[in-house]
């Protein structure tokens, strides 16, 4: 489920079952041609589709955080994963195709999941049953 697909009244009696908040991180730079930014939106929401088609009842997708600057990604992770923490998300998930990003993972994140795109095609069925894997051992070894 989508931010946007939530009514300020829905959200509050929704809260308890939406306790996974979904953040998705493009990892762009600035340097890219509008070709390439495209390719790098189209293959961020194929990837996000692995967690919010099958967990819509309990997933939060957040707008996504398109652009790395000079801050260090590790702790704008941190500050943002605190921050849905304390507007009441149990869980942060964070979802990148950026394939550099395991040195983002931060202590509020719960789960930091990067999806090497480049074996997207050939791979895709492992990558998912991967991904839903993680998310599942997530919530079960929480709950």
């Amino acid at each position: 489920m989508k931010f946007n697909e939530i009514s300020a009244q829905e959200w509050y009696d929704l809260k308890p079952y939406l306790d996974t908040c979904l953040l998705p991180v493009t990892g762009l730079t600035g340097f890219e041609d509008p070709a390439q930014v495209t390719l790098a939106l189209e293959q961020l929401r194929d990837a996000l589709e692995t967690i919010e088609i099958p967990y819509k009842g309990r997933v939060v997708t957040y707008p996504a955080l398109h652009y790395m600057t000079a801050v260090s990604m590790r702790d704008q992770l941190e500050a943002l994963s605190l921050h849905l923490k304390r507007m009441g998300f149990r869980y942060v998930i964070v979802l990148t195709i950026h394939t550099e990003a395991s040195s983002w993972k931060a202590e509020q994140t719960d789960l930091l999941i990067a999806v090497d795109m480049e074996q997207w095609e050939s791979k895709a069925e492992q990558i998912k049953a991967s991904i839903s894997k993680q998310v599942q051992h997530l919530w079960q070894h929480s709950d």
